[in-house]
């Protein structure tokens, strides 16, 4: 599909860099309709993606983290929707917002147990392909036909993550101060765009996002 018009990252870099890059982040944290209290890491020359460790009240990000989330939500919105003009207000808007998702994590109460049933369906998945000997080498394994108790895990482990991540979205929008309808409306996208991206992918990519072929190895070694 071509995306037209193509997304000005440089326009995103100097809009981001008038406001401030991270006084931004700090104005935006410090302006969420919260009562506890949540700190911010931030990170000038390290590539960390936005974040939240509910355990420490920390939100992680950094200035290439937040970049690429704008260009990536410009670009998707570009592709599928419609565009919406990179500009200043649009900028401010979306570090609100996504900073009020990563808040909405460390203040679900279920978000621990959320992760220890993602955990365990991880831990099914690396079961299953030993059970199965399934050769991830290949380059088209999850393409033939998969276990369908197999099939059912990855089913189940999106499930879970789009569960967790849109309970995270529903907390943000009720801490979130909106300056008006277009305010609403971005935030709704964005929210679209986020989930969006959650449910993408399949076996392949999940071996990859969590090493699992390093841990298959591991397993093997020992096994044998």
């Amino acid at each position: 599909m071509s995306c037209v018009p193509e997304v000005d990252f440089n326009k995103i870099i100097y809009c981001y860099h008038d406001l401030g890059e991270k006084k931004l982040l700090k104005k935006s944290l410090s302006g969420l309709n919260i009562n506890k209290k949540v700190f911010l890491f931030y990170a000038k020359n390290r590539h960390i993606p936005i974040c939240a460790l509910p355990k420490f009240r920390l939100v992680l990000s950094s200035r290439s983290g937040f970049l690429s989330f704008c260009y990536n939500f410009f670009h998707f919105m570009s592709c599928y929707r419609y565009p919406i003009p990179v500009s200043k207000t649009n900028i401010a808007s979306i570090a609100k917002f996504v900073l009020s998702h990563e808040i909405g994590h460390i203040l679900d109460p279920d978000v621990y147990a959320s992760k220890e049933e993602y955990t365990n369906i991880l831990s099914n998945i690396v079961e299953k392909l030993i059970e199965y000997d399934i050769d991830i080498e290949k380059t088209d394994f999850y393409k033939k036909n998969l276990p369908s108790d197999l099939e059912e895990c990855v089913v189940l482990l999106k499930k879970n993550l789009i569960s967790r991540e849109s309970k995270a979205w529903d907390i943000a929008k009720n801490i979130v101060v909106f300056n008006n309808d277009e305010d609403r409306y971005l935030f709704e996208r964005i929210r679209e765009y986020a989930l969006a991206t959650y449910n993408f992918g399949n076996l392949k990519n999940i071996i990859k996002e969590h090493n699992i072929e390093n841990i298959l190895k591991y397993r093997k070694y020992f096994i044998n």
